[in-house]
């Protein structure tokens, strides 16, 4: 049932194309979890994302843009508001040599396999990171000792006024899983990253090198989980890390389970939908794992994965 009639008319007579009311949440979640959302709108292209998010701040709606559903845990309630899901994939070369251009909603599988295909190296590492380049930027993704931002040149941002700006690297202030985007809230229509030249054979090496990696440590790919639920802690005052995992494991994390929430078995720090979990048994038994680490460890666990609360909003 469309909770205001009202928005979804002004919406599609500025948008130019219609919302979807009342859509689950678990649809578009590689948790499997949440409620449904009043009001749900594909993003397809730059303008789609602008004129939407516009229409939704001219009517005083709350809204929430997303990409894959990945690093992210929706409300059992759902969200009293729009989300917009930004499936703008786009990708191709741009200016100097080697510089390669993906819109926010391309797949990072897309970006590596894009990248290979022309003997490109340098985003190897990515290989195997569910998700979108908007969210993997959003929050510096990375693996075997790299970021997604050491290798991002520049982007195209929609910034709150909807205005369209270059900026380089460094406006994004990456740090570990972190970026200036967590707290500003533009938009990436566009990122541009520089590339080395590379023999196709090697760089295809790498790929299935570190996807093995990754299949013998992380669960399988449909598997209902969100990647790694806590961000490894620091160790020290020179910055090194210490594996989440492992302080996870030493309080006895894999034999837990709330509801239908569990610890995965191969790893402490994935957090499963075993069984029809809700967003309640992920975030009792993350709780129950935080406090057993700073209980025994004095350890204070960051969540990785963002829970998306109901009545939240991004303004």
């Amino acid at each position: 049932m469309d909770k205001n009639p009202e928005f979804s008319r002004s919406f599609l007579q500025s948008v130019g194309k219609s919302l979807r009311t009342d859509v689950p949440l678990l649809e578009h979640s590689h948790f499997r979890i949440g409620g449904p959302a009043d009001f749900f709108f594909e993003a397809r292209t730059p303008d789609d994302l602008k004129s939407a998010r516009r229409a939704a701040r001219g009517e005083g709606i709350s809204y929430y843009v997303i990409g894959g559903g990945n690093n992210l845990l929706f409300d059992d309630a759902g969200f009293r508001g729009l989300i917009i899901k930004n499936s703008c994939r786009d990708m191709g070369s741009c200016g100097p040599e080697h510089c390669l251009k993906a819109a926010g909603g391309a797949s990072l599988g897309d970006l590596v396999d894009y990248s290979a295909a022309n003997n490109w190296e340098g985003l190897e590492f990515l290989s195997g990171i569910p998700g979108t380049v908007g969210g993997a930027v959003f929050g510096n993704a990375g693996a075997f000792g790299q970021c997604i931002g050491d290798v991002l040149e520049e982007a195209v941002l929609a910034s709150g006024a909807d205005d369209e700006r270059l900026v380089p690297r460094a406006y994004f202030e990456f740090g570990y899983r972190h970026s200036r985007l967590k707290i500003r809230h533009d938009i990436l229509l566009e990122a541009r990253f520089r590339l080395r030249p590379g023999r196709r054979e090697e760089i295809r090496a790498r790929i299935e090198e570190n996807l093995a990696v990754r299949a013998r440590k992380h669960p399988p790919q449909d598997t209902a989980c969100a990647g790694s639920f806590f961000k490894n802690p620091p160790a020290g005052p020179d910055g090194t890390k210490k594996a989440a995992g492992f302080l996870l494991e030493r309080v006895g994390a894999k034999d837990l389970k709330v509801g239908g929430a569990a610890v995965y078995p191969g790893h402490s720090n994935f957090l499963i939908n075993a069984n029809q979990a809700t967003a309640n048994d992920v975030l009792t038994l993350a709780a129950e794992l935080k406090r057993r680490v700073k209980e025994t460890f004095g350890i204070a666990l960051e969540e990785e994965v963002i829970f998306l609360p109901a009545a939240s909003s991004m303004f």
